[in-house]
């Protein structure tokens, strides 16, 4: 494996006394984790490796809840990873689906997998902070990134990967509630907000009600002189329809599936200063973690490359379809005027000092300074990949995504080489 650049990050954190997670071992990179035996598979192994170290395998099912509908381009990850694992098992690994968050809904999915309802499902730590005060940190940051449709999905997801895997204390939080974290964070794209008139401005935005979801969405949404409601997204389109609120704070994916485009086709973003994503990690149950043979947790981490695969290409139809939506309804994508872009900055500058002084982490300026680098590594590891279209714009986008998606095997060999290869056991 090649030397790679954050591992002077380790360094430098390390004498910092952060807990930093090196390499993953036979225990896994926290301290509640183990595996029922087996030999070890290299990463990058054909298919048939996998198979014939699972042979003698007990077959096991695990029942998987999907954030979406059957076939839904949101639910689509989780389908593909399901049917990539069951593949690569030779059939050993089964799933039972529970769609749409049917068996617990976001603030729930984490006891739903403790108490054995599910055994895997995405848990969303931005909204019970209070449950999750480590993971809550990384979230804190997740404006970071730009914030255009293509180069900012790329960006985010590394800056997101590197940070929770620098951070032993995020997967021994997730162990203490009886989970297992396999995948750190997942996000459709930037959040923005949509409006039912042109607002660039503080004066345009000023007492404009808007939909958000999250504590730190709130806190965006103050700086720039709106008034947020937590509405639920099943609730958003009627809320807009009946002007119990002017704004939504979404993704191109949230308002495209919310089918409420129309109410507000004015979405306002600067491309280099972002919003928090709520965000969503996936989880399994530690019981179920432990008594895998290691080659089947190899397999679990290693066929997430699938998941995210999906992951991207849900979110580019969403973004597609979102973009014309707004085109169609006479819209536009606007950008911020420089006062509000400055109240944006500094509430992010805020968000920033409270992962600083977090009394949850070992050394939160070391985390924060972790997260700065990341930013700008990520940055420059996108921009020197084969991928054509990075700098697409959302006028640009249906054009873009019509082409085709482009290969991602170069962004996912950098991404499982320098940060997912320390979260896999061995």
């Amino acid at each position: 494996m090649k030397n790679r650049p954050n591992r002077l990050v380790r360094g430098a954190l390390a004498a910092a006394a952060f807990s930093l997670a090196v390499t993953a071992c036979a225990e896994d990179s926290g301290s509640g984790t183990t595996s029922a035996g087996g030999e070890s598979i290299e990463y990058g192994a054909e298919k048939s490796e996998y198979v014939d170290a699972l042979a003698d395998m007990d077959p096991v099912e695990l029942v998987i809840q999907s954030t979406g509908p059957k076939d839904s381009a949101t639910g689509r990850r989780f389908e593909d990873y399901a049917e990539a694992v069951d593949e690569w098992s030779g059939g050993k690994i089964t799933f039972e689906f529970i769609y749409s968050n049917a068996a617990a809904g976001p603030t729930e999915t984490h006891e739903a997998i403790a108490d054995g309802r599910i055994d895997i499902g995405s848990v969303m730590p931005s909204l019970i902070p209070d449950e999750f005060p480590v993971s809550n940190n990384l979230w804190n940051l997740s404006h970071l990134g730009r914030q255009t449709p293509v180069d900012s999905m790329l960006q985010w997801h590394g800056i997101i990967f590197e940070l929770a895997t620098l951070t032993d204390e995020i997967d021994t939080e997730y162990e203490d509630h009886g989970m297992k974290l396999l995948l750190p964070g997942f996000g459709s794209g930037a959040y923005m907000p949509y409006c039912g008139e042109e607002s660039t401005s503080l004066e345009d935005l000023k007492n404009n009600g808007v939909a958000s979801q999250s504590r730190h969405q709130n806190a965006q949404a103050e700086a720039l002189g709106m008034k947020p409601s937590s509405i639920a997204y099943t609730e958003m389109f009627e809320s807009l329809e009946r002007g119990v609120v002017d704004c939504a704070i979404t993704t191109v994916t949230g308002a495209a599936l919310g089918g409420y485009i129309e109410s507000v086709p004015y979405p306002v973003f600067d491309p280099e200063v972002g919003f928090n994503s709520p965000g969503g990690s996936i989880a399994m149950s530690i019981d179920k973690w432990n008594d895998l043979p290691l080659p089947a947790q190899q397999l679990m981490i290693d066929r997430l490359d699938v998941l995210m695969q999906a992951n991207f290409e849900g979110a580019w139809d969403n973004a597609a379809a979102a973009t014309q939506q707004v085109l169609d309804a006479g819209g536009e994508f606007l950008s911020f005027d420089e006062d509000a872009k400055a109240a944006l900055v500094e509430t992010n500058e805020e968000l920033e000092a409270e992962v600083a002084n977090s009394d949850a982490l070992g050394d939160g300026e070391a985390f924060l300074e972790a997260a700065k680098e990341a930013e700008a590594r990520w940055a420059e590891t996108v921009a020197g990949l084969d991928i054509k279209g990075l700098d697409t714009s959302y006028e640009e986008f249906p054009e873009w995504h019509a082409n085709g998606v482009p290969d991602l095997q170069p962004y996912f060999d950098v991404l499982w080489e320098d940060v997912v290869a320390d979260r896999r056991p061995s």
